[in-house]
């Protein structure tokens, strides 16, 4: 049997993340979404006055330890963001409770990051997978990206849900990169197939903030879904296609490079202060200048970044006149709560809107 390896759920993106795994020679352990037992798991292992990822991130890694998983892999940072240091405490964690699996954090410390030198795949096998997991990232994105623009208009509640389950689910079973590539040309049928309201123009409304939370369905209780099925077009500004290029320095001058992202909040933030918080100031100044009707800003509650860049943001709305809405998230978070808080600010953004 093949060794399994566990990393955090990353919504659909775990999907694309299973496959870069496969060149280790590994069996990947993962969900879309944390589980409400592994949640439940995270906090009472966790110290209190960690933010909610952690407690998900490692209560994932206790369960997958439970059922005898030997390996897990954490993201990493740079800056100020505590996330640097996540992989070390869930490994401390991990020991205290008597389970051996062994974490490994996906930072450089050399020419290869740790779990590629201790597994030291052959250079050719492991190209070709990265290739193909890029592949189904940006596949993903496309997918998600159909999905936010036909939800907005689905006659049918629950339709383009039903549409996007299917379509993900050949993505998952694709294995070579002509398979991935002929799901990827299938998209737009699958979505023109979901029957539709004639609404011309939906509210537009942006997902910023904390990366975990806003690609975690448990975490952020499921609101994107929440946001379509008020008829509002939803955008989710952290994009893993993205996101890898900025890692790895393409695209520098791409919309939604990281240098285009500081130089826009340049005016409200000169200093680094970790995570992703420069991106949520500039995708604020860019989906005001955009004419987005709102934004929602999701944050675990304890994130050093997001509340320290909470105070430029409502700066950034009043100056811009875009109005945000600010949810932090923690294992007390009500479902209903968050539900009620949304339908009431998608009101003011109808109200809002006519009056204009």
């Amino acid at each position: 049997m093949l060794p399994r390896l566990a990393f955090e759920p990353w919504g659909n993106y775990s999907l694309a993340l299973a496959a870069s795994v496969e060149c280790l020679k590994v069996e990947p352990w993962t969900a879309t979404a944390t589980t409400p037992a592994a949640l439940k798991l995270g906090v009472e292992a966790s110290p209190e006055s960690a933010c909610l990822s952690f407690k998900a991130a490692t209560g994932h890694f206790l369960e997958a330890a439970q059922q005898g998983v030997e390996y897990g892999v954490m993201v990493n940072s740079v800056g100020t963001c505590r996330l640097r240091y996540y992989h070390r405490l869930q490994q401390q964690i991990l020991r205290e409770r008597g389970f051996a699996m062994h974490i490994f954090n996906v930072g450089y410390d050399g020419v290869k990051p740790p779990i590629v030198r201790y597994f030291d795949p052959e250079l050719g096998h492991f190209l070709r997978c990265c290739f193909r997991a890029r592949l189904k990232v940006l596949t993903v994105d496309a997918i998600e990206a159909a999905a936010w623009r036909v939800r907005a208009r689905e006659a049918v509640p629950g339709a383009t849900t039903k549409a996007m389950n299917e379509v993900l689910k050949m993505l998952d079973q694709a294995r070579t990169t002509r398979q991935i590539r002929a799901v990827r040309r299938q998209v737009p049928d699958f979505f023109a197939a979901v029957p539709t309201n004639p609404e011309p123009r939906p509210l537009r409304v942006a997902l910023l903030g904390e990366a975990s939370v806003l690609r975690n369905r448990l975490l952020n209780h499921n609101i994107e879904e929440i946001l379509g099925s008020l008829k509002v077009e939803v955008r989710n500004f952290f994009l893993l296609g993205e996101e890898i290029k900025n890692i790895f320095g393409l695209g520098l001058w791409g919309r939604h490079s990281r240098f285009s992202l500081k130089r826009l909040a340049r005016p409200y933030l000169k200093s680094l202060v970790g995570g992703h918080a420069i991106d949520s100031v500039g995708n604020t100044i860019r989906c005001a200048r955009e004419g987005y009707d709102g934004l929602v800003h999701l944050c675990p509650a304890g994130c050093m970044p997001e509340i320290s860049v909470r105070p430029i943001i409502r700066r950034v709305s009043r100056d811009l006149d875009i109005p945000v809405l600010e949810c932090s998230m923690d294992e007390h978070t009500s479902h209903v709560g968050v539900v009620t808080r949304v339908e009431a600010f998608v009101d003011v953004l109808e109200q809002r809107r006519k009056k204009n």
